[in-house]
């Protein structure tokens, strides 16, 4: 086996050391859209039975003592809905910084565009402890 000096580049770019270094995937052009895909009038009608099972799923996953669900008032629905161009309310699912689940509210326009720049909601009121009395929903 032959004696092999290491050797050393010196004042080279770290870009000229890694040409096989895989690159990030480029990221797809985001379009907004220019058709309409919303109306306000979408079908979400639900069974209080299928509901229900939705409910109990959620539940038996999430362990004692998670919350169930929350309460916004009907002022901040509609401040929401009355916002020129919504049709509707889109949700997200987000964590307080001490864990707890909430949902953020926001107006969508018929293009599925939030309105950002408008009212957005949060701050439900978080059953438990603010539930309804026992409903095939909550128990």
């Amino acid at each position: 086996m032959k004696n092999q000096e290491a050797t050393f580049v010196v004042n080279t770019p770290a870009t000229d050391l890694y040409v096989d270094a895989p690159i990030a995937p480029a990221q797809p052009e985001v379009r907004e859209r220019t058709r309409p895909v919303f109306t306000g009038l979408e079908d979400h009608s639900i069974s209080v039975d299928d509901a229900s099972e939705l409910t109990r799923n959620y539940r038996k996953s999430s362990g004692k003592g998670a919350i169930k669900g929350g309460f916004f008032g009907r002022a901040a629905l509609e401040q929401v809905l009355s916002q020129e161009g919504v049709v509707g309310i889109r949700y997200y699912y987000a964590q307080e910084n001490n864990g707890r689940p909430v949902l953020i509210l926001v107006g969508v326009d018929e293009n599925g565009k939030d309105m950002i720049d408008g009212f957005v909601c949060e701050r439900a009121l978080p059953c438990p402890p603010f539930c309804s009395p026992w409903n095939p929903l909550n128990s």
